[in-house]
Order: C-alpha cells, then sequence, then structure tokens
C-alpha cells in the first residue's frame, strides 16, 4: 500500500486474538479507500481483492458492507460497489461533529488512560524520528487519534470518531502535500500526550479541540 503507517495498523489489527478474516479485509479495504488507492467515485472490484487478500468472497463482501454502513463505499444493485465520491461541503459538516467530540475523547483519556495507553502514545510519538513528510507524518497523527480513542474507554465514542476520522482522511490526502503546517500539528500532540499524563482533561480537551480546529482550518483554506 506504500505507507508504513497504514501497514503498522493493519498488522495490529490482523494479530489481535479476535480479528476475523472480515475484520481483516475491512481494515485493509478501509485503507485503500482512505489513502485515496481506490479512488472517489471508482469501481471496488471484488476479485482483485481477493486476489490481493488471499481472501475469499465471504468475508471481503462482509467488509465492504460495512464500508458502506460508514460511507465510504456505495453498492449499486446491477451496477456494482463504488468508492464514494468526496464532496468537499461535507468538511464543515464533519467538523460540527469531530471537534466537540475530540475534545469528549481527549477528556475521557486524561482520566481514564491507563499506564499501558499511555505508553502506547508516547510509542506512536517515540517512532516518529526526525521526518518532514507530511505522509508520515499524517500516519503518526491518525494513529495518536486511534490510540487516544481507544485510551477513553467507550468504545461507542471510539466508534463514531475512528468513523468521522475516516471521513476526514479521504479529504486530507486530496491535499496532503499542500497542507503547511504538519510538524507543527505533531507538536500540539505531544502536547496532548503531556496532558493525559498528568490527568489534566481540560487542558487535554482544549488541546485536542484546538489541534482539529487548525487542521480544519487549514484544509479549507488549500481546499
Amino acid at each position: 500500500m506504500g505507507s508504513s503507517g497504514m501497514r503498522m495498523d493493519l498488522a495490529d489489527e490482523g494479530r489481535s486474538a479476535g480479528a476475523s478474516l472480515s475484520d481483516r479485509a475491512y481494515a485493509v479495504i478501509r485503507d485503500l479507500l482512505i489513502t485515496l488507492e481506490i479512488a472517489p467515485g471508482s469501481i471496488i472490484n471484488e476479485e482483485a481483492l481477493m486476489q490481493r487478500l488471499g481472501m475469499g468472497r465471504t468475508p471481503v463482501r462482509e467488509a465492504i458492507k460495512r464500508l458502506e454502513l460508514e460511507k465510504l463505499a456505495s453498492i449499486y444493485p446491477r451496477r456494482g460497489t463504488f468508492a464514494t465520491d468526496i464532496n468537499i461541503a461535507d468538511l464543515g459538516r464533519i467538523s460540527e461533529v469531530r471537534i466537540p467530540l475530540e475534545g469528549l475523547v481527549a477528556a475521557c483519556a486524561a482520566s481514564r488512560a491507563s499506564q499501558d495507553d499511555i505508553e502506547a502514545l508516547e510509542g506512536i510519538l517515540g517512532a516518529l524520528g526526525d521526518t518532514n513528510d507530511n505522509r508520515r507524518l499524517l500516519e503518526v497523527d491518525v494513529s495518536m487519534h486511534r490510540a487516544v480513542y481507544h485510551a477513553a474507554r467507550n468504545p461507542y465514542l471510539e466508534a463514531t470518531l475512528n468513523q468521522y476520522l475516516n471521513l476526514s482522511l479521504r479529504m486530507l490526502y486530496l491535499v496532503l502535500e499542500r497542507l503547511p503546517h504538519m510538524p507543527d500539528h505533531l507538536a500540539e500532540q505531544r502536547a496532548l500526550v503531556n496532558a493525559i499524563k498528568a490527568r489534566d482533561s481540560d487542558r487535554a480537551q482544549a488541546l485536542a479541540v484546538q489541534h482539529l480546529t487548525a487542521f480544519a482550518d487549514e484544509m479549507r483554506a488549500v481546499l
């Protein structure tokens, strides 16, 4: 897939004890859609995916049905299955939902994160190294978001935010090379981890809202 961060996420999902074939298929196809390797509006070729994944038709179809519910795929009887188009007008609508929920999940993580959660967050940042590559920086940012969602210990909130994150990421990949301040956004994530470690829910909430608001503003400026 051409992105080490995405491969890391998929490997983690594939190794988890409860991961089914459809879970693994979902993770791979989801990331192909997010990174635009399957382009918006293009057909999702089940046969090609089955060959790529080394799986039968059932787990691939189950994954696609799940992706349809998450608005990443559209199934049309007798026509086929397509990657959903990207509507730039949706950025504002998605941000309306994400921004307050990102603040909430950060506050919950500051209250509930285990030591393992905190070490996982620090490990993600520690693996970044010294890079100004926007793709790699975005991969780390995504891993951070998903880890914070998990640390909040609310599976409903985690599932909701992951869905909206996925929709936002497709827009981000459209403009990724034009975003000027990606290193600054990772510095914001470092500050968020420090707030979670300090169990400072108010600061964690404020930093998460600030981080996502800045991202949304930058995207509007280049779209």
